[in-house]
């Protein structure tokens, strides 16, 4: 199945090789956690995950034409 993925901040690097309207092809069943491994984005640092505009945890389940986003937490103000 076919979902669209990117990232933004110091995650950007994992998503640069995609194709530039950011199509990913993924197994039927995969959850976030395995197209994050499948780019390589390392496990042990804060991020936060979003699907269609909802954040969602790194075992939630992925569907054809979903958008997944991720980035590190954001401070500042």
């Amino acid at each position: 199945m076919k979902i669209r993925v990117e990232s933004f901040a110091t995650y950007r690097d994992y998503t640069e090789r995609l194709p530039q309207d950011k199509q990913m092809d993924v197994p039927d069943g995969a959850v976030i956690q395995d197209v994050l491994a499948a780019l390589g984005v390392p496990t042990d640092k804060p991020i936060i995950l979003l699907v269609n505009g909802r954040a969602r945890p790194a075992h939630a389940p992925l569907r054809e034409g979903d958008h997944l986003v991720f980035f590190p937490p954001l401070e500042g103000g």
